[in-house]
């Protein structure tokens, strides 16, 4: 049985504790890491309305609506993202991106499935106090929908890893569950 680690990032300080994490995990277990980002298209609202006067400037921003364009952009910011932040971590680790256009969590539980993951490991933010109550998280959404063992960091805090610190073995979360 080949065992799989999904680790979702949006590419920001808040998701490389999971990610460090994941690397460290899938190191001491021989897993595969995959790497998971959900893009989104781009907002209309950046673009002023005298930039779209012209048809070259009109097809210049049509074509990064195209999916196929959304698609290769996360894939190279996800590449630089890992390349740039964890090149010693990587090392050793077989590993590789994975990008979908849709909403986070839908897309993380979609991965989880295509993919035949083992375990997601989630870097999960602090919500406001006032945005817990109208929204669910997407550590919780992934949580609830998984097929799998979701492993949530808690990238609020630091941890430092203390002289009997351990990376558990994927067999010993998949147990305790």
């Amino acid at each position: 049985m080949s065992q799989k680690i999904l680790c979702p990032t949006d590419l920001t300080v808040n998701s490389k504790d999971g990610v460090a994490y994941g690397f460290s995990l899938a190191k001491k277990n021989d897993a595969q890491l995959i790497i998971f980002h959900a893009t989104s298209f781009p907002n209309l609202d950046q673009y002023p309305c005298c930039e779209l006067e012209s048809f070259y400037q009109w097809e210049h921003l049509v074509s990064k609506f195209k999916m196929d364009h959304l698609l290769a952009e996360a894939e190279r910011e996800v590449m630089s993202f890992v390349c740039g932040k964890f090149g010693t971590e990587s090392k050793g680790v077989t590993w590789k991106s994975k990008v979908a256009l849709g909403k986070p969590a839908e897309e993380i539980v979609v991965a989880s499935v295509q993919e035949e993951v083992d375990l997601i490991v989630l870097a999960r933010r602090k919500a406001r106090t006032l945005a817990r109550f109208f929204t669910r998280s997407i550590s919780e959404t992934v949580s609830r929908n998984a097929p799998c063992p979701v492993l949530s960091i808690d990238a609020t805090q630091f941890v430092r890893p203390s002289p009997g610190w351990r990376v558990p073995l994927l067999s010993e979360i998949v147990q305790s569950l």
